[in-house]
């Protein structure tokens, strides 16, 4: 039963990275390949430069455009 539970508390950790956070550390994204296998194989980018991931889920491209955009404009 307390092995259940941790392997329940651990895929939330899982979850909760692979949805919000943008720069896994290995451990990060080992713990969301070992629960989310297919998502980790299709979201997560390694930098083997520094040894981290970048998560391509919360990453957005269009988000880096407004922002630049907007320093551009002068807001």
């Amino acid at each position: 039963m307390i092995y259940k539970t941790l392997k329940h508390i651990d895929f939330q950790a899982a979850q909760e990275l692979f949805y919000n956070k943008e720069v896994l550390t290995a451990e990060e994204a080992q713990l969301v390949k070992e629960f989310m296998p297919k998502a980790a194989k299709e979201y997560l980018f390694y930098h083997n430069w520094n040894d981290t991931y970048l998560n391509l889920n919360v990453y957005s491209e269009v988000e880096k455009e407004i922002y630049d955009l907007q320093k551009e404009i002068g807001f």
